[in-house]
């Protein structure tokens, strides 16, 4: 069911940019600076690059997905079995999100260029760099409340030399790089909606930044305090 939906929500950008292409002009506003002025037009067809770049991002989840259930499988030990189920989960929500988020800016860029073109504006209709960074805190918020719940792996999850210690080392790592994630989304969103424009996506890039920052230091205190116990 998992899969059936994910791969859905991977097309549905496809599908719907061909349904739309042939009402749309031939050349549509493809590139803004950084107050929204339009500074390039571009072929209609270049729509299907963001939906091209979700399938890739789609099987590029569905490489790690496979691995996991590989391991499931070669492996005889069950906390190995049911860590790889575990992390399988937290990639498949994961990916979910990023195809629901991806899709969501996809729809707004090539509502707001169908408008522009139609209407001959020389500015944006609607805010990318809001629509961005809002779908960017959501996907924040998303990770943080997935993150927790994954196992020991070096492809998902807060992955230092620390916080891979051992299993103690991982679950309070990672259980506090899920409150830290959520804490940086809900800080992105609200700056966002109050600052707008290209600045808030530069208050949102110092934001994820300073959290790498926090999440690299606790990791290595967690390890300093329990490194040396046992998984």
């Amino acid at each position: 069911m998992k899969n059936k939906l994910l791969w859905i929500l991977t097309l549905l950008p496809t599908i719907v940019t061909c349904a739309i292409i042939p009402f749309m002009d031939d050349r549509i506003p493809m590139h803004y600076d950084a107050v929204g002025n339009i500074n390039r037009w571009g072929s209609k067809y270049e729509n299907f690059i963001f939906p091209i770049i979700i399938i890739v991002m789609t099987l590029f989840w569905k490489l790690f997905i496979n691995y996991f259930r590989k391991k499931q499988v070669s492996n005889q030990n069950e906390k190995t079995i049911k860590e790889a189920q575990q992390n399988e989960k937290v990639i498949y929500y994961t990916a979910i999100g990023m195809a629901i988020l991806f899709g969501i800016m996809h729809y707004a860029m090539m509502y707001s260029s169908i408008i522009e073109s139609k209407n001959n504006l020389v500015i944006m209709v609607i805010d990318i760099n809001l629509v961005t960074n809002i779908v960017m805190g959501v996907f924040l918020i998303i990770i943080g409340n997935i993150v927790p719940k994954s196992k020991m792996n070096s492809i998902v999850g807060v992955r230092t030399t620390w916080s891979m210690k051992n299993d103690i080392t991982w679950a309070k790592s990672n259980r506090f790089g899920g409150m830290s994630l959520i804490i940086s989304g809900l800080l992105i969103i609200f700056e966002s909606a109050f600052i707008g424009g290209f600045k808030s996506t530069i208050v949102m890039l110092a934001i994820i930044i300073v959290d790498g920052i926090v999440l690299t230091i606790y990791s290595y205190q967690i390890s300093k305090k329990y490194g040396e116990k046992c998984s």
